[in-house]
Formats: structure tokens, C-alpha cells, sequence
């Protein structure tokens, strides 16, 4: 709820500097027009403005500012929670500002082209064992030369000899793969390397890998399908799997038929999460699904077209085309590349590059003595993940400065002593010190080089503290003031109610003769000598399709089926669907309407208690702050 929170806040708001004409104050705060405006026309872009409306907007704005107003008086603000969580916001809104755009344009070019084509690689994997990264080198280089002098095929190097054993199945064959789903170094190497070669070592964050590149096509993009499940689960025995591969073929002799695919996901899928919506599924391209369902998907050549029944370690499925989306090199592709590019390896690059240029934009005096004496009682110690400040003396003395910030030994010293377990060379990790020194030193800085990013973090300030008094006086109060709730829900119940509803037990069936079985065999439930789930057992023990099953209650309009038969308790006639499919309700008793209990409404209680309190705070801070408005100037926004 806070992120959606700070992203409407943050929609809200520009990044000009807001002029000073004052459109109302709240005590003795101030507030511009054209912060205001940047509001209101982010929002009311096709509105026609009128006074009411405006009237209308400007209330749900001072209401905002009373609460964010509150805060600050209430000292939120200085609370460390909030110190810490803007901080972390701080740094995410600093990222963008952290990056050369130039280098990133060259970054998004490359991606841009690789995204248009799909890779088919197979990998082996040398795992680097006790930083010994040459040994794990030359084992990469040793088993290259094997499968290039043909003393052992590729796959069956990999079976031998990779570390991954997530691919030892396929025999270090990775499928198909486009831009962004490797790291970017594997990825590069696979992008660069011809169909059929294999590539030198490349090394990544999880050993060396030796890259054979199948196939490159262009991209596939992605595809919409609806899919119908019969599940099995991971590791099933044979009897579910023939059980469920029957449910599949019958199915798919349906489809055959002509049966809508929509419909009879509808009604036998058992992936129900997907079933109610006819079994449709979440667009996706390569490498985003099993192979068996991916291969499936990929091989359907026009929408409507539908597949056989196929396995995966899952189930049985039926996948049918719905779209088939190519890869488009438009504002959307853009868009997600960019987005993909902050959040890749690549970003690294881009951070490494802004190092660089940082480093002859600021004065940095390196404190070589001071360097030199540290280094010295330190970099054994390191190499083996040991040192501690026990050792340092003079710590407050520097080791660099930037401009006229100055970083201490101790500074060099603490960090080290959290990171020389990942990284033990002393060297390296000074070179990291001062790279993240300097970055730090930069995002310092923004507010000062860039008044956009200084209205950016407001808006985000404004945003957490929001949330924060919103929660502890509407949202979280609601829920944990069990007294209050109470309360107020014993003086509104009048507006919690049951209508008049039946307890039924809904049947559907895959034909009027099979709606006959059903109604005879529901006399016998009628006279209590079986349950509802025998008839569903006893009808389906010729074929599991012939009936489904839904009990509940229902009022009027809530279910079709029940709207349509006679409110009285026994067997309905049976009803024929659009279908064709035959449908008989047992109406097992008729619920007279009746006032609900707490338990029994409690969402809907809380939600509209939440409503109460806030209403009743605004009041109370309506009457607290002097809120004066300048109507005259907002109606100008009328004529613009």
C-alpha cells in the first residue's frame, strides 16, 4: 500500500521549481499555484474544469496537506524509521543521476539489437573452488580443447564435467534465450559467438563457462495461449498419470468436436486459478515456461489453433494460440529495455563509467603516507579475512579527500572489516572504498547540482509521511481497535444484512442424459441415504467429465443458475446451457434474510469503519489548522 502511495504522490507532483504565488496557506506554510497545477493537470488532462469541480479537487489537496502538515508537528519526521526509509528512497531516485547517459545509449543500442533475436546455447560450468580462479581457468581451457579436437562431444562434456547440475538432464542444453535473461557477460560472449563454435572461458559470478551456441533465430517474441490442466504433480505414479492423461484425451475429443476451447477449460481444468477465465494465461516469451509447454506453445501457428495432450513434470496440458505478439521495436520496447538496463549487470558498467568521469570532475587528494602505513599492518591480515581495529593506530588520520570532505583510516578500516570475507585482496578493496566514496560524494550533491531531484525527494518525504499517519490513525486503527470496531458496527446494522438466500448444490452436466443419472440419483440424496459427492462419484466412474460440482449459498443475482430455477427446497428441472451442457440444482434449504454477525462481515466493516475515522480526522484538523484559500486564483485555472 506504501509503494502505491508514494507513486500517486510522486505522479502528483513536477520537477520545476514552483513560482511564489501563493494559492493558499496552511498556519503560517505557504503553498504555490503551480504546485498545485502540476497536480491538477497531471490528472485532469481531458476534465472540463468547472467551479464545483474545482471546489471538489482543492478539498481532497487541503486534506492532504492538513495530514502531511500533522506529521511534521507530530515530529514523524524525525523519527529514525523514517530517516532510514527515506534515505532508501534516496537512493533509489539517485540512481538515475549516478549514470552517464551516453555510455547507457550505447548500452540500449546493444540490447536493442540482441533483443530481435533468440539464442539456443548449451553451457559447461567450471565452479571456481577456494578463489583459486586459475585453476578453474585452465580446467575450462583443458576441456575446450577436448571437444575442439573431438576427443568428446559438447554434451557429453557437460554430463562429465559441468557444475550445473540444473542442465545435466538436458546435457547443458539452456534452450532458447534472448537479451537480459543471461548475465550480461555470458550473454555478450553467446551473442558473439558463431552457430556451432565453442567460446573461450567466460567468467561470471558463479565460475567459468564454456558457451556452444545451438542456434539463433530471429526473436519469437511472445504469446498468449489458454491452456487446459489435468495435474499429476512432481513425482506421481503411474495410475495418476494415466488417470489424469485420460481426463486430457477426452478433453481434447471434445475440442475435436467443436466444444469450445473457453468453455470446456470452464468447466474440467483443474488449474481453477486459470479455468475461470477460460484457462487464459499471462502472455510470455523464451525461457519463461517448462520446455515441454514452451515447445508447445511455439509450434501452434495461428490463434485458435490448439495442441495435442502433452506432458510436462506438472501435468497433462492443451495449450490453444491466442495471440502471437512479435517482437516491436516500439515506445513500450523501449521503455522496458531501459527499465531492464537499471536493474541488469549492465548497470555495473554504467557505474564503473561514472567513476571515471567523477574522478576528473573532483579534486581528490590521496593521503599516500597515511595509505602506505595501513597497507602495511593490514594487507596480511586481509588475505586472510582476520583484520580487526585492534591493530589500527591513528585512525582519525585521512586516506583520501573529496573536494573538502575527508574519509579516515578508520573509515577504510571499518569497511574492510565487512567486506574481506567476500573480497581478501587489501588493494581491491581500497579501490572500492574510494569508487563508493565518490558515488556517495555525488548523490550528496544532487540536491544542490539538480532543483528537480530536490522537489523529487520532497514529494517523496511528503508521501512517507502520508502513509505513516494515515496507518496509525485510519488504517492500522481500524483493525486493532476491536472495541471501536464493535461500536461503531452496533450502530450501523441496519446496513449489514442477509437477503433471503438458497444452500444448494449445483451439478453440471455434460448432457441431458447424464442430467437424467444425475436426478435419479438425487431422490436418493433427497430421502438422506447418500451425499452430494457420491452422486458426483457414482455418475463419473464412467468418465470424470460427465459432472462438476459446486456447493454454496446464494442470494438473487449472485449466481445465473440459481436465478433461474424456483426458490423451493428439492431438485430442480434440469437446465439446458448455451453449451450444451445440462445443469440440476438440489436446493437443500431456503435462508430467510436475517441481520449478519460481526464475524460474518468483518471485511466490509473494517473498511467502512477506516472511512468513519478518516472522515472524523479531517474534521478535527480542518479545526486545528488555519487554512486560508485564495479563490480567486484557483477559478483562474478555469480560462486556461
Amino acid at each position: 500500500m506504501k509503494k502505491s502511495i508514494l507513486i500517486i504522490i510522486s505522479i502528483l507532483f513536477t520537477t520545476n521549481i514552483f513560482s511564489q504565488e501563493t494559492l493558499m496557506t496552511i498556519n503560517d506554510e505557504k503553498i504555490s499555484i503551480n504546485e498545485f497545477e502540476n497536480i491538477f493537470y497531471k490528472n485532469n488532462e481531458d476534465i472540463e474544469i468547472t467551479k464545483e469541480y474545482l471546489d471538489e479537487y482543492i478539498d481532497l489537496f487541503i486534506n492532504f496537506k492538513l495530514k502531511v502538515k500533522e506529521s511534521k508537528e507530530l515530529g514523524y519526521d524525525t523519527l529514525s524509521s523514517f530517516v532510514k526509509e527515506l534515505d532508501g528512497y534516496k537512493k533509489q531516485l539517485s540512481k538515475p543521476y549516478l549514470r552517464d547517459n551516453n555510455f547507457n545509449e550505447n548500452l540500449f543500442n546493444e540490447a536493442l539489437e540482441r533483443i530481435q533475436f533468440d539464442i539456443n546455447a548449451s553451457h559447461i560450468l567450471i565452479k571456481i573452488e577456494n578463489n583459486d580462479a586459475k585453476s578453474a581457468l585452465n580446467e575450462a581451457l583443458s576441456i575446450r580443447n577436448q571437444i575442439i579436437s573431438k576427443e568428446i562431444s559438447f554434451a557429453d562434456a557437460a554430463v562429465k564435467y559441468s557444475d550445473d547440475e540444473y542442465v545435466l538432464d538436458s546435457k547443458g542444453n539452456l534452450g532458447y534465450f534472448t537479451a537480459f535473461m543471461m548475465l550480461y557477460d555470458f550473454e555478450s560472449v553467446a551473442y558473439n559467438t558463431s552457430i556451432g563454435e565453442v567460446s573461450v572461458p567466460v567468467k561470471t559470478q558463479y565460475g567459468y563457462h564454456l558457451i556452444l551456441v545451438n542456434d539463433k533465430r530471429k526473436a519469437v517474441g511472445e504469446r498468449k495461449v489458454a491452456h487446459i490442466m489435468f495435474k499429476t504433480g512432481k513425482g506421481a505414479n503411474t495410475k495418476k498419470i494415466n488417470e489424469s492423461y485420460k481426463k486430457a484425451s477426452e478433453t481434447y475429443d471434445l475440442l475435436t468436436k467443436g466444444d469450445k476451447f473457453v468453455e470446456v477449460a470452464e468447466r474440467f481444468s483443474e488449474d481453477r486459478s486459470t479455468a475461470v477465465k477460460g484457462g487464459v494465461l499471462p502472455s510470455f516469451g523464451v525461457g519463461k515456461m517448462v520446455r515441454e509447454f514452451e515447445e508447445a506453445t511455439f509450434s501452434l501457428k495461428l490463434p485458435g489453433d490448439f495442441s495435442k495432450p502433452f506432458q510436462t513434470p506438472y501435468g497433462w496440458h492443451i495449450v490453444m494460440l491466442l495471440e502471437d505478439n512479435p517482437v516491436k521495436l516500439d515506445d513500450d520496447l523501449f521503455l522496458s529495455v531501459k527499465q531492464k538496463i537499471e536493474k541488469d549487470s549492465r548497470s555495473k558498467l554504467s557505474n564503473e563509467f561514472m567513476i571515471t568521469k567523477l574522478k576528473d570532475l573532483y579534486n581528490i587528494k590521496i593521503y599516500k603516507e597515511n595509505f602506505n602505513f595501513l597497507r602495511k599492518i593490514a594487507v596480511k591480515e586481509v588475505s586472510k579475512s582476520a583484520w580487526d581495529n585492534e591493530l589500527l593506530i591513528d585512525g582519525d588520520k585521512k586516506i583520501f579527500k573529496i573536494e573538502s570532505k575527508s574519509y579516515s583510516l578508520k573509515e577504510l578500516s571499518d569497511f574492510i572489516i565487512n567486506n574481506q570475507k567476500k573480497n581478501n585482496d587489501f588493494d581491491q578493496l581500497y579501490i572500492e572504498f574510494l569508487n563508493l566514496s565518490l558515488l556517495s560524494y555525488e548523490e550528496s550533491q544532487l540536491e544542490n547540482k539538480y532543483p528537480e531531484f530536490k522537489n523529487l525527494l520532497k514529494e517523496y518525504k511528503e508521501g512517507i509521511l502520508l502513509f505513516d499517519i494515515t496507518n496509525n490513525n485510519v488504517w492500522k486503527k481500524a483493525v486493532e481497535d476491536s472495541a471501536g470496531l464493535s461500536n461503531y458496527f452496533n450502530e450501523n446494522l441496519s446496513d449489514y444484512k442477509w437477503n433471503e438466500r438458497l444452500d444448494v448444490s449445483i451439478f453440471t452436466c455434460l448432457n441431458y442424459n447424464v442430467s437424467y443419472k444425475v436426478r435419479n440419483q438425487l431422490y436418493k440424496l433427497k430421502r438422506g441415504l447418500i451425499k452430494d459427492i457420491d452422486v458426483l462419484n457414482k455418475i463419473n466412474s464412467s468418465s470424470p467429465l460427465n459432472v462438476q460440482l459446486v456447493s454454496g449459498q446464494f442470494s438473487k443475482n449472485e449466481n445465473n443458475i440459481v436465478d433461474q430455477i424456483v426458490w423451493k427446497k428439492g431438485i430442480s428441472k434440469s437446465i439446458k446451457n448455451d453449451d450444451g451442457s445440462y445443469t440440476v440444482v438440489f436446493v437443500h434449504d431456503i435462508l430467510n434474510a436475517r441481520a449478519k454477525n460481526l464475524n460474518e462481515t468483518k471485511g466490509k466493516v473494517i473498511s467502512d469503519y477506516q472511512k468513519f475515522l478518516d472522515l472524523t480526522w479531517i474534521k478535527i484538523l480542518r479545526a486545528k489548522y488555519k487554512v486560508e484559500l485564495n479563490k480567486n486564483l484557483l477559478y483562474s485555472l478555469i480560462s486556461k
